[in-house]
């Protein structure tokens, strides 16, 4: 094991616990339970944030090159994104969501690093030394931690029918402000890929799934805004989220010869 690695995957494991146990609190139908909530979502962000800054400060640049640092980041967004929906849309009833998300990615990271060991320190490829590549991750990052909680809505509503109206309307609001970022990080990576490779779209495999995804969210957003169609927009939904899922970790974790394999 590294030098330097153990207490970093103690911290990914001490920052999962806090987030599991923010959202059990949550649960708690008391202003002392919520209190208690946020202090203890606090802790594990500030764990989660303590990660980030290490992997940034360690490799010297922002930490999206590797799969544990996108993860790790990922899990980093939901509290500060939460915030915003809170603020604009009400939405301090999904405080839940957004914790057992991060949880769960947090878990992913952990489970990777106790698995295979924690590679501290990544090399920058030249491809990725571009002023599009923060641009370009972030807008995919925000735009995915809302559709991972806008899927996690759509699950729950299947099973307490007696909200269903506020965890559509939810998951509805959340993909909304998801979309337009997910559009963004398609435009940066297309003027990135014309910069880097020569052209804007390559039919690569990575790239294929997130025009895939694209695609099911904005099925979802036309069937949900038609009264005729709006039976189906969760099945836009669901499937959006799989494309999510192949979109980060397919390339990644399956391998295909892709160009953006430099990620794994």
């Amino acid at each position: 094991m590294i030098n330097g690695q153990l207490p970093v995957i103690i911290t990914v494991f001490v920052s999962a616990a806090l987030y599991y146990a923010a959202f059990g609190l949550h649960f708690l139908k008391s202003k002392t339970g919520t209190l208690l909530a946020r202090v203890v979502w606090g802790a594990a962000f500030a764990a989660n944030t303590g990660v980030v800054v290490c992997n940034w400060l360690v490799n010297g640049y922002v930490p999206f090159v590797s799969m544990y640092q996108v993860l790790t980041f990922l899990a980093f967004c939901f509290l500060p994104i939460f915030l915003y929906i809170s603020f604009m849309y009400k939405g301090g009833w999904m405080a839940r969501y957004f914790c057992i998300a991060s949880a769960i990615c947090m878990t992913g990271v952990g489970v990777m690093s106790a698995k295979s060991g924690l590679e501290l320190i990544w090399h920058f490829p030249p491809a990725l030394q571009s002023v599009w590549f923060v641009p370009h991750i972030l807008c995919y990052m925000i735009s995915y931690s809302l559709c991972t909680v806008a899927f996690i809505l759509t699950v729950i509503s299947f099973f307490d029918r007696n909200n269903i109206q506020r965890l559509d309307g939810g998951a509805y609001n959340l993909v909304c402000t998801a979309f337009p970022f997910m559009s963004c990080g398609m435009f940066f990576g297309a003027i990135w890929a014309n910069a880097v490779w020569g052209n804007f779209w390559s039919w690569d495999v990575k790239e294929n799934w997130s025009l895939i995804t694209w695609l099911f969210f904005m099925l979802y957003l036309h069937f949900r805004r038609h009264q005729s169609l709006r039976k189906w927009s969760k099945l836009f939904l669901a499937l959006g989220f799989v494309g999510v899922v192949f979109t980060m970790l397919f390339v990644n974790v399956i391998g295909s010869g892709s160009q953006h394999a430099y990620s794994s």
